[in-house]
């Protein structure tokens, strides 16, 4: 038969139990809010009965064995593969529609419009060739005309140096996640191995992970070794960033990429594994998140099946100034001025330095961010060929013709021949505008897509690791009344103690 102190250590660890209980629904309260935070539960169960009854063993209470972690790893990676595709698609959007800002079709200040503007001005050259008043309209309009499309152009290259930029400090940011990583690797090893548990650090390590899923395609392991010792790990490519106590650094090498280093942006940035003091070594096998996004807006020129990024669009707007200053300079060159003198470069030869898009042709060194009007015809209205060098200075049909380049069918060539497209000046803008839309509608397509997918996955993560107040408060409440009951069981242990010790044997003195 159990004493009555044997109950009093089973009433009593049922007490513990439950405060200990208490203490844990306290901190899942407590971090409700809290990033990347996993609710956690006491695991309980009966203490290890005693004999000494003849009818059987007899129960000693309860004892609380474990604190775990409410997580799933399956979870986990499946939102790790699924946010990198999110992330590189937002990140593609988000250039694209920047490209489409630039472009800014359509309005009062596109190419289209401006365009348009200098044509009609020439039309009103034609009617009135010997008014000075037209020729410097033309002048005024062409300048708007070419500073447009300079305009465009410099900020495309802008935007490719300001990408590249963004791209050396997310690599920045992926070596300090590393690096953080690496630290909680350490701390859980060192507290885990004698058995404890660092369900915080697990935490703090997890959101680390979350956040460079996002930037680069990542695969994690983690290792049983011998005891409880554990080893975490994380790669890029196939190639190791974290190994468990090592971190592998990236470090970026900058040189000229064919395709865009010619374009005026100067050398690129190329991401690469950093070697003994950080010289760089392979490349980095960069497949999805935002790296990947970044990487393919800033170098995609569209050939060889390669994405349709900042290079794409600026050597489509580099191929319609040069073929546009090609077709009116030919024709401008075939009238005289006022004076009866040959017609002259309208638009000016570049002496740049810049690789020419094509070595074949004449212009080949005229981009869209060195169009300019020829300052000498600025500064001299007159200079404007208008006329016909057979039918002397005073006719207008030079300014016919000029005006029929609106019209003309066969002024742009092929980018990768040297024969002509069928379109006129208005259809070769609509084509990189349409191809454009092509391309950014895609990019929040797949963006709205796999944000979709990541939603969800995250909720069902959250579902599962989360903490849920009103849960919460359900086993507040439970535990409470556990706590209660126990409670209760001390006391009346301690009447039935006072009874017989106090009060046996007094009746009939």
């Amino acid at each position: 038969m159990r004493t009555t102190f044997g109950t009093f250590n089973t009433a009593t660890s049922g007490l513990f139990a439950s405060q200990r209980s208490l203490d844990i629904v306290s901190n899942n309260i407590s971090n409700a809010n809290t990033e990347g935070y996993s609710r956690q539960q006491v695991l309980q169960r009966a203490s290890i009965p005693v004999g000494g009854d003849p009818r059987g063993l007899v129960g000693t209470g309860v004892e609380t064995y474990d604190v775990v972690q409410i997580r799933s790893q399956y979870m986990d990676n499946k939102y790790w593969g699924q946010v990198k595709a999110y992330a590189e698609w937002n990140t593609k959007s988000e250039g694209l529609q920047e490209v489409e800002g630039i472009f800014n079709e359509p309005s009062d200040t596109g190419i289209r419009k401006v365009m348009d503007e200098m044509f009609a001005s020439i039309e009103e050259l034609v009617k009135k060739s010997g008014d000075n008043t037209n020729r410097v309209n033309l002048i005024e309009k062409a300048v708007t005309f070419s500073n447009t499309i300079r305009g465009f152009g410099q900020q495309i290259v802008d935007s490719i140096r300001d990408t590249n930029f963004a791209i050396k400090s997310k690599v920045d940011e992926v070596n300090a996640l590393a690096s953080q990583i690496t630290e909680l690797n350490k701390q859980i090893f060192n507290m885990e191995l004698d058995g404890r548990k660092s369900n915080g650090l697990r935490d703090q390590r997890s959101t680390l992970v979350d956040k460079l899923s996002q930037m680069v395609n990542i695969s994690v392991s983690e290792v049983s070794g011998e005891g409880n010792a554990k080893y975490f790990n994380v790669k890029i490519g196939g190639i190791t960033l974290v190994n468990h106590y090592q971190t592998n650094k990236l470090t970026t090498d900058n040189v000229d990429i064919p395709g865009v280093s010619e374009l005026g942006t100067g050398k690129i940035s190329v991401i690469k594994w950093a070697g003994v003091n950080g010289a760089p070594l392979d490349e980095v096998k960069v497949e999805s998140g935002e790296l990947k996004g970044m990487l393919d807006m800033r170098d995609g020129n569209g050939e060889n099946y390669s994405y349709r990024g900042l290079p794409f669009y600026l050597n489509q707007l580099n191929r319609f100034a040069r073929d546009f200053a090609k077709a009116f300079n030919e024709q401008h060159k075939a009238g005289v001025d006022q004076d009866g003198d040959p017609g002259v470069n309208f638009f000016d030869e570049p002496t740049d330095t810049v690789t020419p898009l094509d070595t074949t042709d004449d212009w080949k060194n005229v981009t869209s961010i060195n169009l300019k009007v020829n300052a000498a015809i600025k500064g001299s209205p007159s200079m404007v060929a208008a006329a016909d060098a057979a039918a002397g200075e005073s006719n207008n049909e030079n300014a016919k013709l000029l005006a029929s380049l609106r019209n003309k069918r066969d002024t742009f060539y092929d980018a990768t021949t040297t024969s002509k497209i069928n379109g006129t000046a208005d259809d070769f803008i609509k084509s990189i505008l349409s191809v454009l839309s092509v391309d950014t509608n895609q990019a929040k397509r797949l963006t709205t897509n796999t944000e979709a997918i990541v939603e969800q996955t995250k909720n069902k993560r959250m579902s599962e690791s989360g903490v849920s107040l009103d849960e919460e408060m359900g086993n507040m409440v439970k535990f409470q009344q556990a706590y209660n009951a126990s409670a209760r069981m001390i006391t009346t242990l301690d009447g039935i103690m006072d009874t017989m010790i106090n009060r046996l044997g007094i009746v009939g003195r």
